[in-house]
């Protein structure tokens, strides 16, 4: 499989359960609309920092499943407030997704040739 980023050996891991029904998650974007920039990973966004979480996990995209936490992290952490709310409807060839933290946060692994723009929706 081609990933929409290099990924180290053994990612996504084992765990990591292959997206093959519709679901939606939840991501912050920086522009409305949405564009590519807004779906990097922190180790692209930033490829010589350290991070506090597996390597493999720096090279996904975090996504919640549930709206309402998502809407917790933007009223409790000043740096992401101004930034949008986007949904998006992943299903069959979106990628690798498996939860990595409480209470809903999701580490998305997206495939080379899912559209994700078209997929995703700035929510009111």
């Amino acid at each position: 499989m081609a990933y929409r980023e290099p990924l180290p050996e053994g990612c996504p891991p084992d765990e990591a359960e292959e997206i093959s029904e519709p679901r939606l998650v939840f991501r912050l974007v920086r522009n409305n609309p949405p564009n590519d920039d807004d779906f990097k990973s922190q180790r692209s966004e930033r490829p010589d920092s350290q991070f506090n979480v597996p390597e493999c996990q720096a090279r996904g995209l975090s996504v919640y499943r549930d709206r309402r936490d998502i809407e917790r992290q933007l009223q409790k952490i000043p740096k992401l407030r101004g930034m949008f709310l986007c949904q998006v409807t992943l299903d069959w060839g979106a990628g690798h997704i498996m939860q990595t933290g409480r209470p809903s946060h999701y580490t998305w692994w997206p495939l080379a040739n899912f559209d994700i723009l078209s997929k995703c929706e700035v929510a009111e």
